[in-house]
């Protein structure tokens, strides 16, 4: 039962969404509907992706989850719920200025929510494209909130210009929001818990009393910067390492093969590109914009480049994931 799992994302109209994912991945958008999100792997109450090949075809992540337990999560995770959560993102229209909640925070004040710690990794953006991240410089609390319930909040954010491979991470109580013309693969813990502060008076509900108690104004750089090194299957970097999850970024020319830690499941994204991924007897072919689940317990894993190619590989921290112990062949 242990294999590359792909699954068979979950497509979430929303107001602020288009059609770029049929563009830029292919995707089977629905005809007439704006879609926002592609959930390529979700186990969240709200809803969860379906196993899309092999023996586990057409069962739910949340219920493969439950089933295989530490063979398909690991041991770095807690029991049950599948621990990441990994979308494809299309902001044809500006979201709502939100905030998330940490861990502490739901603890202390909202035992309902769960913590929220994500990150976006730029796979489109159209000329002038920005996001909001954090507050500008010299805001304190106290103006914040003054902004906030003003209905002025704009004027305190921090505009960042972005573009494609651009990496900023999310923490729990910053200020953020996609702006219009941006594509990105947001990686996050599995939590659909989100406060809205601000929607451009668009009619839907917000949370402000909730975002306030939460905030932590945030006013260094947005974008991360890689660590990076070469390998001779082509380059690796290093593009979050946080207690919630690691994300590296893998661009290949040449078979690549590692070993999947037993402690911590793998989500593979292929941003550009395509390839052939081969798990014992198991051999998929990936194009960009798929995605695919590596079972802790897998064992060895083969990536052979059809074409030079670019993806994303998340899982727990700890260098648990693609570092030295990689190399191109083995």
């Amino acid at each position: 039962m242990l294999y590359p799992l792909v699954c068979r994302p979950l497509l979430v109209e929303r107001l602020w969404g288009g059609r770029r994912l049929a563009r830029l991945y292919g995707k089977p958008l629905p005809a007439d509907t704006l879609v926002g999100e592609a959930w390529e792997v979700a186990d969240l109450p709200a809803g969860a992706s379906t196993i899309a090949n092999g023996p586990l075809e057409g069962r739910t992540l949340t219920h493969v989850s439950a089933e295989l337990g530490a063979d398909l999560i690991g041991t770095a995770w807690p029991a049950g719920r599948f621990p990441l959560l990994v979308k494809l993102l299309d902001a044809a229209d500006d979201l709502s200025v939100q905030v998330h909640p940490s861990a502490d925070d739901c603890a202390r004040w909202f035992p309902d929510a769960r913590s929220k710690d994500e990150s976006w990794v730029v796979v489109d953006a159209e000329p002038g494209a920005r996001v909001y991240y954090g507050c500008q410089p010299g805001t304190t609390h106290a103006a914040f909130e003054a902004h906030l319930a003003a209905g002025t909040l704009l004027d305190v954010l921090q505009p960042v210009a972005v573009q494609p491979g651009d990496v900023l991470r999310v923490a729990p109580g910053t200020v953020h929001a996609l702006g219009r013309g941006v594509a990105v693969l947001e990686v996050q813990e599995p939590s659909d818990t989100t406060y809205r502060l601000y929607d451009y008076g668009r009619g839907r509900e917000v949370h402000v009393a909730q975002g306030a108690r939460v905030t932590r104004i945030t006013t260094g750089a947005a974008r991360l910067r890689p660590l990076a090194r070469e390998a001779e299957w082509g380059a690796h970097e290093l593009l979050v390492d946080v207690p919630a999850y690691r994300l590296e970024r893998l661009t290949a020319e040449a078979v690549l093969a590692w070993r999947v830690d037993p402690r911590s499941a793998q989500v593979l994204t292929l941003l550009e590109g395509a390839a052939l991924l081969r798990a014992d007897e198991t051999e998929l072919r990936l194009n960009a914009g798929d995605t695919v689940i590596l079972p802790a317990r897998l064992g060895g894993v083969a990536l052979t480049p059809l074409e030079a190619l670019v993806g994303v590989l998340a899982g727990a921290g700890g260098g648990l994931l693609c570092d030295d112990e990689a190399d191109g062949g083995r």
